[in-house]
């Protein structure tokens, strides 16, 4: 039997042995972590992940603040265009004249012309199979806005010219003695068309309400700067513009949707209008919801 030397010198050579032949000695105890580098790199794993977190929301309500303010500058951009426009239409009816009537009295005297026209088409050519009430209305229109000149001629060129010289030829008629021993400029001015004191004010009109509709603003401070500007038109503003979107030249309110959208003639009274005994106003404007419906369904 073989006996292995245990002798202290081969005992002293195993370590040596053992690492040129590669084997790793394991230590008989762990190293211990030192605890101020555990706690450095915890605070740097921390300090990552909220300094990332913060950054972002803060990150998020810069842009929520510039979007606020930038939001409120153009509301308030928008509101003062606004107002400008809502005083642009107050200076234009203050400045309208007709005769001894200013301001919204002389709105009054260009729809009694019109009365007065209309009344014109129905002498002349009773049938409506010649002339339906709306196109009646189209002509009266015509002949208040523009007089009885070459151009209304030839805008109504569509219809019969000799029916429209006979309105024509009353209209000048009318003109003329009404002008008759007068002295005053603007009395002369009655049956000769409006064309200068209107255009402004239904262009003025139309842009305000296009520019409500065409902005940034939500629904809800649409349809109330809509309301506001429809306050400050009286029933007669509303009822001249009736008449006009009735017309051929205000057929933009319907086609843009506006007239249907913010109903700027919704607060003419239900028999206004006494052109026409067949005149109804819920009948030419089914979109609307007049004022008075809503009255009738309260009293009920």
């Amino acid at each position: 039997m073989t006996v292995i030397s245990s002798s202290p010198a081969v005992l002293a050579s195993a370590p040596a042995l053992a690492a040129n032949s590669g084997l790793a000695t394991v230590p008989s105890t762990p190293v211990p972590i030192d605890p101020m580098q555990y706690n450095g790199l915890f605070g740097d794993f921390v300090g990552g992940v909220y300094g990332t977190v913060i950054g972002a929301v803060t990150m998020v309500l810069v842009y929520l603040t510039w979007k606020a303010t930038r939001q409120t500058d153009y509301k308030t951009k928008t509101y003062q265009v606004f107002i400008e426009m809502l005083r642009t239409h107050e200076e234009i009816v203050g400045s309208l004249r007709l005769g001894e009537a200013v301001g919204r009295e002389a709105i009054a005297a260009v729809l009694s012309e019109f009365s007065f026209i209309y009344r014109l088409t129905r002498r002349f050519v009773p049938s409506d199979l010649v002339w339906s009430m709306k196109e009646r209305i189209d002509i009266a229109f015509t002949y208040t806005y523009f007089g009885a000149q070459l151009q209304t001629q030839r805008i109504l060129s569509h219809h019969d010219p000799a029916l429209l010289k006979l309105v024509g030829d009353a209209i000048t008629k009318k003109q003329q003695s009404n002008a008759k021993g007068r002295t005053n400029t603007e009395k002369k001015r009655m049956f000769r068309g409006h064309q200068y004191r209107l255009s402004q004010f239904f262009r003025n009109l139309f842009n305000a309400y296009e520019y409500i509709s065409g902005s940034e603003l939500d629904r809800a401070d649409k349809q109330a700067l809509g309301k506001v500007l429809r306050s400050k038109l009286s029933n007669y503003e509303q009822a001249l513009l009736a008449l006009n979107i009735l017309s051929h030249m205000g057929q933009d309110w319907t086609t843009s949707g506006l007239l249907r959208t913010y109903k700027p003639i919704k607060n003419i009274p239900k028999d206004f209008f006494s052109f026409d005994d067949q005149f109804e106003l819920k009948k030419a404007f089914p979109c609307i919801d007049f004022e008075w419906e809503r009255q009738n369904r309260i009293t009920r």
